[in-house]
C-alpha cells in the first residue's frame, strides 16, 4: 500500500512540479480589426442620386424612346444663357415755355416696366423744386432760360444725379433673360413670365444678374445659374 502511494506521489510531482511554461499573450488581432470598424462605420448616403429610394421618373420622349424626366433637375436641365438689364433712362432736354416759372423738359424711357405701354418712351417737364414718379428736379445751373445743366433726386433710393443736356442717364431697375430648355428657346423672360416645360407651366419668380429662382407648380423653387458654356 505505501509502495502505491509513493508511487502516485511521485507521478503527481513530475506532472505538477515540473518545469512550468510560460503564458502566451492572447492574440487580439481580430478583436482590434472588428472595434475599428465599428468605431468607423460606413456611410450609407440614401439622398441625391441614389435610384433605391429617390427613383428616377422616366417620360417617353418625342421620338418615343423613354427617357428620364428632365424636369426632376431644373438647375441643370434649364439653360440661363444670358441675362439683360432693363433700364430707367432719363435725358435732359432743355427749359420750355415762356418763364414764371421755367419748366424743364426730360425724356423718360422705362423699360423694367411690366404692362408693354409703360415702356413707351415719354417726354415730362417740371419746374425747379417739383417732382415725379421717379424724380425730383432739385436744382438748376445756369441761366434760367438756357440751363445747359440740372440735378435731380431719384425717387428711388434717393440718389442724386447731375444731367447735362442731351447726355442720357441709365440705371438698371431690373432684368430679362433668355432660356433654353431642351431644344426650346425663352427670349427676353422677365418676372412673373410663365415657361411652358412639356405641358407643365412653371413661373419667374426673380431674375438676377447670373441667375433666376424658378417656381414649379407644386410651389418648389429652384435656382438656375448663368451658364458658362450655353
Amino acid at each position: 500500500m505505501s509502495q502505491v502511494r509513493d508511487s502516485l506521489a511521485e507521478k503527481l510531482t513530475t506532472k505538477v512540479g515540473g518545469k512550468k511554461r510560460a503564458l502566451q499573450p492572447v492574440d487580439l488581432t481580430n478583436a482590434l480589426a472588428a472595434v475599428a470598424r465599428i468605431s468607423q462605420p460606413v456611410e450609407l448616403d440614401l439622398s441625391g442620386e441614389h435610384n433605391v429610394f429617390n427613383p428616377v421618373r422616366w417620360i417617353r420622349g418625342s421620338d418615343g424612346v423613354p427617357k428620364p424626366d428632365p424636369r426632376q433637375d431644373l438647375s441643370t436641365t434649364l439653360k440661363l444663357l444670358k441675362t439683360g438689364g432693363l433700364n430707367l433712362t432719363i435725358t435732359y432736354l432743355g427749359p420750355t415755355g415762356t418763364g414764371d416759372p421755367y419748366r424743364y423738359q426730360f425724356r423718360i424711357t422705362r423699360e423694367f416696366e411690366k404692362k408693354r405701354n409703360d415702356r413707351n418712351t415719354i417726354t415730362v417737364s417740371l419746374n425747379e423744386g417739383a417732382q415725379n414718379d421717379w424724380f425730383r428736379l432739385t436744382e438748376v445751373h445756369g441761366p434760367k432760360d438756357s440751363a445747359g445743366e440740372v440735378v435731380i433726386r431719384l425717387r428711388e433710393g434717393g440718389e442724386s444725379v447731375t444731367l447735362a443736356k442731351e447726355k442720357p442717364f441709365s440705371k438698371v431697375m431690373g432684368y430679362q433673360a433668355d432660356l433654353r430648355f431642351e431644344s426650346r428657346e425663352f427670349a427676353a423672360r422677365r418676372v412673373d413670365d410663365t415657361l411652358n416645360l412639356m405641358g407643365a407651366s412653371y413661373k419667374i419668380v426673380a431674375i438676377g444678374k447670373d441667375e433666376i429662382v424658378v417656381s414649379a407648380p407644386n410651389g418648389t423653387r429652384t435656382t438656375v445659374k448663368l451658364a458658362s458654356n450655353p
